[in-house]
């Protein structure tokens, strides 16, 4: 989309009506409103969402000793087989596969907000350079435009 957005001036429909329904006509209030669903975008839900997989991921790794010594402690005891024992540890394995994984995802989500970020400031601004240099648009109407499709994009 970046692409269309700096040569055609144009990403398709779904943009370029997200991009309205944000802005309404007033692109100050628009870049505001825009700017408010990056903030919680990346701030809460990237954050909150990463936080939340780090503390699962410690507290499972740090209670993963205790989980084998019972383990351990039950086949020794005979209350469970081998067989038994070997299940309990891929399960207790297995979550901590997955708490690690959550984790690995998460920062993975907020790397892809930040490029989001970058890649919504270079359309803004590559876009009112192109339009000013290349297309001769007037200033203001270039900001406009392609402020409008930054935003529907991002």
């Amino acid at each position: 989309s970046t692409r269309l957005i700096l040569l055609d001036g144009y990403a398709g429909n779904v943009i370029d009506s997200f991009g309205n329904f944000v802005v309404r006509g007033n692109y100050v209030v628009g870049a505001v409103v825009f700017l408010i669903l990056v903030i919680i975008n990346f701030i809460v839900i990237t954050k909150g969402s990463g936080r939340i997989a780090e503390v699962a991921a410690r507290f499972t790794l740090d209670a993963m000793p205790g989980k084998q010594m019972s383990i351990d402690a039950e086949l020794n005891a005979g209350v469970i087989d081998e067989a038994t024992a070997t299940e309990r540890r891929q399960k207790i394995q297995k979550e901590a596969d997955f708490y690690g994984a959550m984790d690995g995802a998460s920062k993975f989500v907020r790397g892809d907000a930040i490029a989001g970020i970058l890649i919504t400031v270079i359309n803004v601004v590559g876009g009112i350079a192109i339009g000013v240099v290349q297309k001769n648009l007037p200033l203001n109407e270039a900001l406009e435009k392609y402020t409008l499709l930054s935003i529907g994009d991002g």
